[in-house]
């Protein structure tokens, strides 16, 4: 693969809901020989852990991403919480961080400015997903997401999640074809069917081509690993992706 491979935090959930520490977490990703890391809210208890986070990524000298899963807009206002997110962000000193869509796809011109306002005191991108919810998750909410903010100029980007799709009964490579020009980062999984319900597997083992998908993206668009990996697969997993061609 052309594109530069990171690690989201989910693809050690094991270790994360056993209570193990993202910060600690970092320096089993550096050895992977991997230097971007999406550390992700729900599994930081605290401001000590944001602090180790961030001193371990700088003595490791690794790029941080954060995955807040919280709306971006509310009724067409931003997030009560947004500048909290953001300021936490910031003490990490994060590169991008990635919203849930929320009410973006219906929101008003005073309402968008107000997120545009609050968005340009960061110096950090920010970047919207297609999650597994009726709200977040479909092709049709994505898609008005995406036309607001090219709309209205809004500095957000797009985060694809992969495997999400089939969760809303999405085709994945119908969704790709339609915003594979918006996407600035992908999450990448498979997907397989168990009792008709889909459930995220090894890459090589699921229906999605991802390969091709890949070799279509653009070099400037960061690849993430982004579903539970047992740790003796981790190693595989990264190779599998970067022999992608």
């Amino acid at each position: 693969m052309r594109q530069e491979l990171g690690i989201n935090l989910l693809v050690y959930k094991e270790q994360l809901e056993k209570g193990m520490p993202q910060s600690s977490l970092l320096r089993t990703i550096k050895e992977q020989g991997i230097s971007l890391a999406e550390v992700r809210r729900e599994y930081i208890l605290d401001e000590a852990e944001r602090i180790a986070i961030s001193k371990a990524a700088e003595n490791l000298h690794m790029d941080l991403y954060y995955s807040v899963p919280e709306k971006i807009m509310e009724n067409d206002s931003p997030n009560e919480q947004l500048g909290i997110y953001l300021e936490e962000a910031k003490c990490m000193n994060v590169k991008n961080v990635k919203f849930n869509i929320g009410s973006l796809y219906k929101a008003t011109k005073e309402g968008v400015e107000k997120l545009k306002e609050i968005i340009e005191l960061y110096d950090m991108t920010i970047t919207i997903e297609n999650d597994q919810t009726e709200e977040n998750g479909t092709f049709q909410c994505t898609k008005e997401a995406i036309d607001t903010i090219q709309k209205f100029k809004l500095p957000i980007g797009y985060t694809m999640d992969l495997g999400n799709w089939y969760w809303q009964k999405e085709d994945p490579e119908q969704a790709f074809e339609e915003l594979s020009d918006q996407i600035s980062i992908f999450h990448l999984k498979n997907i397989a069917f168990f009792n008709e319900k889909p459930e995220t597997v090894m890459l090589e083992n699921g229906i999605i081509p991802w390969k091709s998908m890949i070799g279509k993206l653009d070099d400037s668009v960061k690849v993430f690993l982004e579903y539970p990996i047992s740790m003796k697969e981790v190693t595989k997993q990264i190779e599998v992706v970067k022999e992608a061609e």
